[in-house]
């Protein structure tokens, strides 16, 4: 959209009195100052699906710290079972250890049984060397251990409003896309016929994609944190004799997504083979996906692997 509106600026200075208005078939002619409102309007909705994705990332992370220490203290609960209550009829009760990596029911269930029974233990006779209630080293009793299990679930409905948040985030993104991606698809038809009289415009009317050619090797390259917020990425050297520059990528979360990818940086050949970057790292335990984009003059591109950089709990 940008290579488009400083095209247009100049035909229009060009043109004068007749400024270029490419219309959508079956809509009205738009002008440069509503496409320019429409980038604003693409970058204002990317820019809300980016603090979406953070937001998503963001309760994800507090999930997984709860559910550690949730983890934590079923295990030393367990322990107390092990090396007392294995005489007893409680012991038949004993629950497993659930997984970090399972989901909200499967994870959960466990949990609950394993607060159920530890009320039923407090309410009834201690075997020698309990006292009762049953309190951990760590000084958690059984309604702290309750009280944690609903925020977790608390934190779980947390992250299913966050996800729908998201998807609607990407459906209004979307219609925005699609629809300055018609203006453009529209300028390029209208654009020979209007310019046929400026050759050095009609030359350089921008593509909407690249031209034919073959597409660049990836590069290699690793990601680390830097305290507090950083992300510092290094990558090898390009040996494409078409290379025009590096630029570096990144989404919120762990998973990369492609449509979600927000421009981070981007150097020359010759410079550095590094970036340093600020970006989604706002709170403990959230993560980034990051990639290394070899980009040619023909606008052909390639994308390293993907480096998740997560900033510790």
């Amino acid at each position: 959209m940008d290579e488009f509106i400083g095209h247009w600026e100049q035909c229009n200075e060009v043109l004068g009195a007749h400024p270029f208005i490419p219309a959508v078939p079956g809509k009205n002619g738009t002008n440069l100052a509503a496409f320019e409102a429409m980038r604003m309007g693409v970058l204002a909705a990317q820019t809300e699906v980016q603090a979406r994705l953070n937001n998503l990332e963001t309760s994800r992370g507090a999930n997984r710290m709860e559910k550690t220490a949730l983890l934590q203290v079923m295990e030393d609960f367990l322990g107390v079972l092990d090396g007392y209550y294995q005489a007893t009829s409680f012991y038949g009760g004993r629950p497993l250890m659930p997984n970090m990596g399972d989901g909200q029911d499967k994870f959960t269930r466990p949990l609950i049984d394993a607060m159920t029974l530890w009320e039923d233990i407090n309410g009834a006779a201690a075997p020698a060397g309990v006292t009762l209630p049953v309190v951990l080293a760590s000084g958690v009793g059984q309604a702290t251990f309750a009280s944690m299990i609903s925020a977790l679930q608390f934190g779980y409905l947390a992250t299913a409003k966050a996800e729908r948040r998201l998807k609607t985030a990407r459906t209004a993104r979307t219609i925005l896309e699609d629809d300055a991606c018609a203006v453009m698809k529209a300028y390029r038809v209208a654009a020979p016929q209007k310019l046929s009289q400026l050759p050095a415009l009609a030359a350089t009317i921008p593509k909407l994609t690249p031209e034919p050619g073959h597409t660049p090797d990836p590069v290699q390259a690793s990601a680390t944190f830097t305290a507090p917020s950083t992300s510092h990425v290094v990558h090898a050297a390009s040996t494409d004799a078409d290379l025009d520059y590096y630029e570096l990528e990144g989404t919120n979360g762990e998973e990369w997504s492609e449509e979600d990818a927000v421009n981070l940086g981007r150097h020359n050949p010759g410079e550095a083979n590094e970036f340093t970057v600020t970006f989604g790292l706002t709170q403990p335990d959230t993560a980034v996906a990051l990639k290394v984009y070899v980009v040619l003059k023909t606008g052909r591109r390639a994308g390293s692997a993907p480096m998740i950089v997560r900033r510790p709990a």
